[in-house]
């Protein structure tokens, strides 16, 4: 048992990490429900930016560990921070683009009208940090460690394709809108898109600035 468990080390952290993270909305659902007693899609800013934290929590601690007990460098699981001019003009007008893009769906995810220019104003700073890390653990998660680990047994595309769908499967419990296929599907062609961009690139950095700016928008359209 322990022979295999170092074998399969990598893909043991894959497969447990994966159903924690899809178990974290579940079991934040049921927390609000049974212990505060609000409606799971009631969520405070304040328990977002926790949210975000118990991610990181959760994904990171056990990653560091994988790298040191298996001898893996950043770099193998693409997180370098900017060396190139082609990663900076990736970040910068990805980020502009998906800037835009959310602006334009934004009425489409939009929960509700309760978010005044001022309440926006006042938790800002709760989304941007709920954003950050939010991207920062799922792009390390599926496309550093998810993506690096599949593709060195069945190539890019097809472990492209894994993790993306694998990323989209986790937005089906969704409680703000009764119809999560919508979600899920977009979800999965962005998971596509960030890890060919990941791939081109060699690093995380321009896929984790796009999807803060995506998590921003989802973020303020529960509100």
């Amino acid at each position: 048992m322990i022979k295999f468990t170092k074998k399969h080390l990598n893909y043991i952290y894959l497969a447990s990490v994966y159903i924690l993270i899809f178990l974290q909305y579940p079991t934040w659902i049921a927390i609000n429900d049974l212990l505060l007693h609000k409606p799971g899609a009631n969520i405070l800013p304040q328990y977002l930016l926790l949210w975000g934290l118990v991610r990181i929590l959760i994904v990171l601690p056990l990653l560091f560990t994988l790298m040191n007990a298996e001898g893996i460098k950043s770099e193998k699981i693409n997180l370098t921070f900017i060396k190139s001019k082609s990663i900076v003009y990736l970040t910068f007008w990805g980020t502009i683009a998906f800037t835009i893009l959310g602006l334009f769906l934004y009425p489409w995810f939009i929960h509700s009208t309760n978010l005044t220019p001022l309440l926006l104003l006042e938790y800002l700073p709760i989304f941007i940090l709920f954003a950050t890390t939010n991207a920062f653990v799922e792009e390390t998660f599926f496309r550093g460690a998810g993506l690096t680990f599949i593709q060195e047994k069945i190539g890019f595309w097809p472990a492209n394709v894994i993790q993306a769908f694998l990323f989209a499967l986790i937005h089906i419990i969704n409680p703000f809108t009764a119809n999560p296929w919508p979600f899920v599907i977009l979800t999965f062609f962005l998971g596509l898109f960030w890890g060919w961009l990941t791939k081109r690139t060699k690093s995380l950095v321009p896929a984790i600035a796009i999807h803060v700016i995506a998590d921003f928008f989802v973020a303020i359209s529960m509100f």
